[in-house]
């Protein structure tokens, strides 16, 4: 796929984004829709609890919380699913990306994109920045780690 051709293209420029990548070696295909389950249908407790955490902080700044990572897709295609949210501080963007299996390889990528709508956008973002970097690529390779695991098991 040749850049102009990923979906997240559409929604650049943006005020922050960073970009992970893990590499699938002899184990069947990853699709963009299990890779998405895999890292958020099936996350562990302690994000859930850090997720329900920020809810809690956030809400009386007037933030969206409690909606579902299901209710955020806004588009797809055989390799890139793209989930977004825009609320009065920032908008943000997540791409799952998942490569056609080359030499029995295949890269997953998630990539986030921030838009600060505000100067509260930019000063929330700047508070959860550290953590946000440390969960989203810890669920890519956890997300890694179970696919290699199922795969074991078939």
């Amino acid at each position: 796929m040749k850049q102009q051709d990923y979906l997240l293209t559409k929604y650049l420029p943006g005020n922050y984004t960073d970009s992970f990548t893990e590499t699938i070696t002899d184990k069947p295909y990853i699709s963009v829709q299990e890779l998405f389950n895999l890292i958020f249908l099936q996350y562990p407790k302690w994000v859930l609890s850090l997720l329900k955490l920020r809810d809690m902080i956030v809400k009386p700044f007037g933030l969206k919380t409690n909606k579902s990572f299901e209710d955020m897709v806004i588009e797809q295609n055989n390799n890139e699913m793209i989930l977004g949210s825009k609320d009065k501080h920032l908008t943000f963007y997540v791409s799952l990306y998942c490569s056609d299996m080359k030499n029995r390889t295949q890269s997953v990528r998630i990539t986030t994109l921030v838009k600060y709508e505000n100067i509260l956008g930019k000063i929330y973002f700047a508070i959860i920045w550290l953590f946000h970097k440390t969960i989203v690529h810890y669920l890519l390779k956890h997300a890694v780690k179970k696919w290699d695991e199922q795969s074991w098991q078939k």
